[in-house]
């Protein structure tokens, strides 16, 4: 059973995208969205798909490659409906940074196997802060209007069984157990930060 957990992940995870993308392409604005959340998403989501691609885990990619292409989507509008030419310099640049520590790969002394093990760490470290600063930009501003409850709902449950599948399998990866803990507790703050706001009217 938990060999087919990544393939529910993955559909999921791109239910829980389609709404947070339907009211960006009505709306034609990403505005009250992080797009740092949504960098570190696809940052992200590559190196931990390169050490699965590596290590032939390939059903455990899955849901990385979603996570990936859909933030990276979102960017995309950001840099159509929002973005002038400075703000996109900006994005390639925040995109390019995030990605330099790849360039360890090239270090001939190094082992492949370790590096990319490291580099899950990078991406620790990502998944962990990625929606701290769209919480931060939530309670700021008070803004949900481009955001999405299902989304962040649909998140914990995928990660959920993210979390399920690496405990059951063969070979864990600490890095990986980290990250599915931490986007549990990260979206789960998110999501009851947006049921606040929802319900602070009704109750002024």
């Amino acid at each position: 059973m938990a060999h087919y957990l990544p393939i529910l992940s993955a559909f999921i995870l791109v239910f829980s995208f389609l709404p947070l993308l339907s009211k960006i392409r009505k709306n034609r604005s990403v505005s009250g969205l992080s797009l740092l959340m949504m960098t570190f998403g696809l940052a992200q989501s590559l190196y931990f798909i390169t050490y699965n691609i590596y290590f032939e885990r390939y059903f455990i990619a899955l849901p990385f490659f979603v996570t990936g292409a859909l933030s990276g989507l979102i960017l995309y509008y950001f840099a159509r409906y929002n973005a002038a030419k400075a703000e996109r310099i900006q994005l390639v640049a925040m995109l390019g940074f995030s990605l330099l520590p790849f360039l360890l790969l090239l270090n001939k002394s190094l082992e492949t196997s370790s590096v990319l093990n490291a580099l899950t760490y990078v991406g620790l470290v990502m998944s962990s802060v990625r929606v701290m600063p769209q919480t931060y930009k939530t309670l700021r501003s008070g803004n949900i209007s481009n955001l999405s409850a299902r989304y962040f709902s649909l998140q914990f449950v995928a990660g959920t069984c993210g979390l399920f599948v690496e405990l059951s399998s063969a070979m864990h990866s600490t890095s990986h157990i980290l990250m599915f803990v931490m986007l549990l507790l990260t979206n789960a703050v998110q999501f009851a930060c947006m049921q606040y706001y929802k319900m602070r009217p009704a109750m002024a």
